[in-house]
């Protein structure tokens, strides 16, 4: 029996996905026209969202190990400094940008496919395909020339900007192109700067940006005058760059890669036709500047996963994935429009615009609210997905408790459910560790109730509604049984009470993406049940396969 998915394109986007949809036991095929050897470092910064991704995949802390986190993005005139803004502000277990080249990402993302058991085959292309409501019938090119066909349910393109899928399947491709020319390279320098942050150098030419990479190595990203970029820059490139618009030392050496590129941007029309998805670059690309692109990919994949595995293997309705493009071409929009204006007035050379850019900067970094917005939209921390029909609650903010925090009303649906700390008999635990696996969450929170009798019955209701959907945490703010007791956690201090604005006894449920599907400020079973019905999601058929891994 074929898989049932075929996914083209075998870079962090396709990677995240093909995990996500093996952990829900849908084994998909993966190809990719390239070669498997290569080891170009491409996009470089992993935002706080995307290693949340990877921690759920149990690969982020091996990320960290490899690469340099970042605490700061500094931006200079010269020799003085305009501003320097925190990015440890993103309200993440993770605050930081980490610097680690795209191939050791991606290295780490093809061992977790092959330890759920997918294999890519490489230098394999997609020569064609046809689709109806049916399924998908794929024209693949194997490494020797041969030509094979090959019938499948589902066809998703994350094969970047020059998409195959989304060009044979006639996808519409609305571009715009910045003229904004850029060369890139990894060398070594003798340089003093400080290796936890982002450097940025504004001059009247252009900018220099340099922010450090693992093995001692540095990054530059250098605006040309023009955008007619030199197709393989040269050391003495950047040497002559740094020089002429930073106080850095020149003096460069082993330069490790190098590229170049016109900044534009691209969106698709539609990123579902039929049986036919995309993601990633394949659906939109930017301006690199903010380092947004592989991040969004990679959330696109963890948003698309979820989904496609409770079409695929538990007989949810197809429908539901019409919710990935109402999800996630929003998001799409937002990036592209931000580093549009993010990539225009960085490197404008005018000198109107260079005072302004100043002005702005110094500004800007005087106010901590402004701070911790820059650091939230950085870390990706920012996209919100309540307009979607995926989400609902049933929040009417109670009076406060004494115990409570009167100014949080806790993340809305629709919002990512946040990071807190419980206590077990065996020790404390984060909530996203519980999150963990493939399922929902459903949160009950006592709050003030406190009879054993009552919350017996809370959980024994609430995994009756939660079968075959995922997993049942009570969260009391007083006691722990006195044995250990599987889905039961302590908030002794409040915490998780308050991070989730919760002012009486209330439920949460939490998407497989760690995103707040519904939320109730009582306990009532029957709208829960009532919000997983609106998913069409249809338990009995594949039960055993939600909450799994």
């Amino acid at each position: 029996m074929n898989p049932s998915v075929l996914i083209v394109g075998a870079g962090p986007t396709g990677l995240v996905l093909a995990a996500e949809l093996a952990r829900r036991g849908v084994m998909p095929r993966v190809i990719d026209a390239g070669p498997s050897e290569g080891k170009e470092s491409r996009a470089v910064a992993v935002a706080a969202r995307s290693l949340e991704i990877l921690d759920d995949l149990g690969i982020a802390a091996k990320a960290i190990e490899q690469g340099v986190p970042l605490r700061a993005l500094n931006f200079y005139h010269g020799t003085t400094l305009l501003a320097e803004l925190d990015v440890t502000a993103v309200d993440s277990p993770f605050p930081m940008d980490l610097c680690i080249a795209q191939w050791q990402t991606t290295g780490l993302l093809r061992e977790k496919v092959a330890e759920l058991g997918v294999t890519i085959e490489w230098n394999t292309r997609l020569a064609g395909f046809q689709s109806d409501e049916s399924g998908v019938t794929a024209q693949i090119v194997d490494r020797h020339g041969r030509t094979e066909t090959f019938e499948t349910e589902w066809l998703v393109g994350c094969d970047g900007t020059r998409s195959t899928v989304r060009k044979t399947a006639g996808i519409g491709w609305e571009t715009d192109d910045l003229r904004r020319g850029f060369i890139l390279g990894d060398f070594v320098a003798d340089w003093s700067t400080a290796r936890d942050r982002f450097h940025v150098w504004f001059a009247k030419r252009g900018l220099v940006a340099v922010f450090p990479m693992p093995g001692g190595y540095w990054r530059a990203l250098v605006s040309t005058p023009d955008d007619s970029p030199p197709r393989a820059p040269q050391l003495t490139d950047f040497a002559d760059a740094v020089a002429e618009r930073t106080p850095l030392d020149p003096h460069l050496r082993d330069l490790q890669w190098s590229s170049s590129f016109v900044a534009g941007e691209g969106l698709a029309a539609q990123f579902r036709q039929g049986r036919v998805l995309l993601a990633g670059d394949a659906a939109h690309s930017h301006s690199p500047i903010g380092g947004q692109g592989m991040n969004t990919g990679m959330q696109d994949a963890y948003n698309l996963g979820w989904k496609l595995g409770l079409v695929t293997a538990d007989g949810c309705d197809p429908a539901l994935l019409d919710s990935y493009e109402a999800e996630r071409r929003p998001v799409a929009v937002a990036v592209i429009n931000a580093t549009t204006t993010a990539t225009r007035v960085a490197t404008g050379t005018a000198l109107v615009a260079r005072r302004a850019r100043r002005h702005a900067l110094r500004f800007f970094s005087q106010f901590d609210s402004l701070q911790r917005k820059f650091s939230n939209a950085i870390g990706e921390h920012l996209v919100d997905y309540s307009d979607s029909r995926l989400v609902r609650e049933d929040w009417f903010n109670a009076d406060t408790a004494p115990w409570s925090d009167a100014s949080n009303t806790g993340p809305g649906a629709g919002k990512v459910a946040p990071d807190a700390y419980l206590e077990t008999r065996s020790g404390p635990v984060a909530l996203r560790h519980i999150y963990r696996g493939t399922g929902h969450h459903l949160l009950l929170f006592a709050a003030d109730e406190s009879n054993p009798n009552t919350l017996a019955g809370w959980q024994r209701q609430a995994e009756d509604v939660m079968a075959g959907h995922g997993q049942v945490h009570l969260i009391t703010r007083c006691f722990l049984p006195t044995a250990p007791t599987e889905g039961v956690f302590a908030d002794i201090q409040s915490d998780a009470h308050n991070r989730y604005g919760v002012r009486r006894s209330s439920l949460y449920v939490i998407r497989p993406d760690k995103y707040i599907g519904y939320r109730d400020d009582t306990i009532d079973f029957a709208t829960v049940h009532e919000y997983f019905g609106a998913l069409g999601s249809h338990p009995d058929t594949h039960a055993s396969s939600l909450g799994q891994k």
